[in-house]
């Protein structure tokens, strides 16, 4: 089921299943911020990762010894929410554990997604509320899709010559993103990826080998900009890892920001669900509380 958030300057399409973000139509400059979700290309727009961040090692976790199924970026983004709040510019999003869910991951909680829309943007909060009797780990995360360029409707630009903003690290840094083999986990290859003004072009080759990983490098924003670095998009948030992606294919007009309180699987990880990087965990009763703030310039 489609809900509308509304206010002077942005409309905001949501969507219950998946409690996912299908558009933000910017009243006032006359334009589309969101990916179209175009099957062709991909078909999400910003779907939300739990109880896990990309793919695991042989596509399952160990928990206690037992193997667990692990679908990619986990269930959360293919099931439908309930609201649990809403007003004209707010929406509460929650799903709780069920039979079905507790067969892939044994845990009980209640997940809550809110959505606040603001004067500049949208303010997301996101909650996982540990209902059971013994710890519970998880990972979180945003896989929002921008248009990249954002444009009136009906028209369209290439994304090749636009370019990716890091606050929060030095300006002329050269990083090293993580790259994925074709099993979609981290292999022991870094791609250096340097800075220029605190900002890289998006190449027409940039997301051949998949997303640009970003594992403990302070960023605390990530913006979207033109060629001469005007921003149009930025997601702030403090999250350890950032994801950067988009399809391979340049005429794919969207790029991903997405950060991420998790990390995909390194290739060969045998151990426990617990052990695995930037787990995050809730003890019985506690509530592990994050989010993003998302603003377009």
């Amino acid at each position: 089921m489609k809900y509308i958030l509304e206010n002077e300057r942005f409309k905001v399409t949501l969507e219950s299943m998946g409690a996912e973000i299908k558009s933000v139509w910017d009243k006032k400059m006359e334009l589309e911020h969101m990916w179209s979700g175009d099957p062709a290309y991909w078909g999400k727009t910003a779907p939300f990762l739990f109880p896990f961040i990309g793919k695991l090692e042989k596509e399952r976790f160990i928990y206690e010894g037992r193997v667990f199924p692990a679908d990619k970026h986990g269930f959360g983004q293919r099931v439908e929410y309930t609201v649990a709040e809403q007003t004209d510019d707010s929406i509460r999003f929650r799903i709780q554990d069920t039979d079905a869910t507790r067969e892939k991951y044994p845990f009980s909680f209640v997940l809550e997604i809110a959505y606040i829309l603001q004067a500049d943007g949208i303010r997301e909060e996101w909650s996982v509320k540990n209902t059971g009797d013994k710890p519970m780990y998880f990972s979180v995360g945003g896989h929002a899709a921008f248009a990249c360029p954002p444009g009136k409707e009906g028209q369209k630009g290439s994304r090749v010559g636009q370019r990716v903003k890091l606050y929060g690290v030095d300006s002329h840094a050269e990083l090293y993103s993580l790259r994925l083999d074709d099993k979609g986990v981290i292999t022991e290859e870094l791609l250096p990826i340097q800075l220029e003004n605190g900002s890289f072009a998006v190449t027409e080759e940039l997301f051949a080998g998949d997303a640009l990983i970003f594992d403990k490098e302070g960023i605390t924003a990530a913006a979207l900009c033109d060629a001469e670095d005007r921003e149009y998009v930025r997601v702030e948030c403090d999250a350890p890892v950032w994801g950067i992606w988009s399809h391979p294919d340049s005429g794919a007009g969207y790029v991903c920001l997405e950060p991420w309180y998790g990390i995909c699987d390194f290739a060969g990880y045998e151990g426990e669900l617990a052990q695995r990087p930037h787990t995050q965990a809730a003890d019985p009763g506690e509530t592990w509380v994050g989010g993003n703030r998302i603003i377009f310039e």
